[in-house]
């Protein structure tokens, strides 16, 4: 994936091209390509100088001798160009640059990377200058490309038992004059399992804990009935899933979910063989009954209070309080997130009944303290409003990182802190103690930018 530069004006390899495997698109830096080669990347910057509004670009005469200045203390990363280049033309000229005051729709294709994507043996079956445009193209032929290379793969599919030994931790192999280093993963297929290769380790374990979940429902597949048959039912249930506004089926399998994960791995390590696999299997499947049960009560618990507060919501005067009922609606969404139950640890999953009846409360007192309501309604949102945006950007987030997940979880305490206090938390909670979570989040982020 190195970048040749080729001067032919007219042609679609004018310009710097870097060959990259189709498996490898997606996970291109994509803001690398941005900086070209040095040469090409000086007169690219001195057009885009030149392109700047005038009250700007005179500011910054003669633009050679500016970009010369600027790229002295820049140096070539996976980072934003215009942003680097902005802040440090900033410096020197007094400038203030905004994303919109470049001209990019001006700059020519030849101060635009072409990507040329080539298979296995290195022939070319797609290029152009608009990598977003070609790694959607490419997403899905991501794993099949790995998968079906000349070298054997460990990737399969139709796994319905666990019998392919030890899974490696890592799989390593060259294609298209490129050592590529990939993580099995044992992936969920509903009715089966396979094995893909993934990009990074902490994509493969969030896929391999499902993956596993699903050859420890196949199983024990009578029991797996069992549950499916005597789960959510009885007149109680059928009230307070109305009353709620959720449905019986998704729930039933997300809790049996919960139940094979919390009694056959509370302590979180993935079988990566086929004996770790039924060691956890053997150890944990008499207790997955009993947990269902535990769990099938706590779930009772919260819809009992559920069913209330969609009652008292829907019986309030339109139009008023609607920040609040906006936030309260937020806040339902991330409790009862689809594989809640499944995906929540079991210590905060038990605290559910609690949150419910702390979010009555917090309606109940509304109208006598409304001011005080939309406070902490803006609070709230202001420190939620990270950990949501970074979940979007970083699917499973809170799986693989601990003090995500902690934060996540201080955040609803700090609901109960601010609108039910007389229900108690679990631990000490507070703006300032939030906020000394999320820099341990920040930390970890950087320890693992993917």
């Amino acid at each position: 994936m190195f970048p040749i530069p080729f001067y032919e004006p007219g042609s679609p390899d004018d310009g710097v091209t870097a060959s990259v495997p189709d498996h490898l698109v997606e996970t291109t830096p994509a803001e690398l390509f941005d900086w070209l080669v040095p040469g090409l990347l000086r007169e690219k910057c001195v057009q885009l100088v030149k392109g700047l509004p005038k009250e700007k670009r005179k500011r910054l005469v003669p633009a050679p001798d500016y970009v010369d200045r600027a790229l002295a203390d820049m140096q070539a990363e996976n980072a934003d160009l215009l942003e680097v280049l902005s802040r440090r033309l900033a410096q020197l000229g007094g400038v203030k640059l905004a994303r919109e005051d470049w001209a990019l729709e001006k700059l020519d294709d030849y101060y635009r990377m072409n990507v040329r994507v080539v298979d296995a043996d290195g022939h070319l079956l797609e290029q152009g200058r608009d990598l977003a445009a070609l790694v959607q193209q490419f997403r899905s032929d991501t794993r099949q490309s790995i998968s079906t290379g000349k070298v054997t793969s460990p990737a399969r599919e139709g796994i319905s038992r666990w019998d392919f030994g030890e899974l490696p931790a890592q799989w390593r192999f060259r294609q298209a004059g490129v050592d590529i280093v990939s993580y099995p993963a044992l992936v969920d297929r509903e009715d089966s399992a396979a094995i893909e290769l993934c990009d990074y380790p902490g994509e493969a374990r969030l896929r391999h804990r499902l993956g596993v979940l699903r050859l420890l429902r196949l199983a024990s597949s009578q029991q797996v009935k069992y549950l499916r048959k005597q789960l959510l039912r009885g007149n109680e249930f059928n009230l307070v899933l109305a009353g709620a506004g959720l449905e019986r089926t998704g729930l039933v399998e997300d809790l049996i979910d919960a139940a094979y994960l919390q009694a056959t791995l509370p302590a979180a390590e993935l079988p990566y063989s086929e004996e770790a696999f039924q060691a956890i299997l053997n150890q944990g499947k008499g207790e997955v009954i009993s947990r269902a049960n535990e769990l099938e009560a706590i779930l009772l618990n919260t819809l009992r209070v559920l069913a209330d507060i969609r009652h008292r919501l829907a019986g309030m005067e339109g139009g008023k309080w609607l920040d609040t009922r906006e936030d309260i609606e937020e806040q339902l969404r991330h409790l009862l997130v689809t594989g809640f139950q499944r995906d929540t640890p079991a210590e905060w999953l038990g605290q559910y009944p609690r949150y419910m009846k702390a979010l009555r409360t917090r309606i109940e007192r509304l109208s006598g303290q409304y001011a005080k309501d939309q406070k902490h309604t803006v609070l709230l949102q202001e420190l939620a409003r990270p950990l949501w945006e970074t979940d979007r950007e970083r699917p499973g987030l809170r799986l693989l990182c601990a003090a995500a997940a902690q934060y996540r979880w201080m955040l609803e305490e700090l609901r109960v802190s601010l609108f039910a206090q007389n229900l108690g938390t679990r631990q000490a909670v507070s703006e300032k103690r939030l906020k000394e979570q999320w820099e341990a989040v920040l930390e970890w982020l950087a320890q693992n930018p993917h």
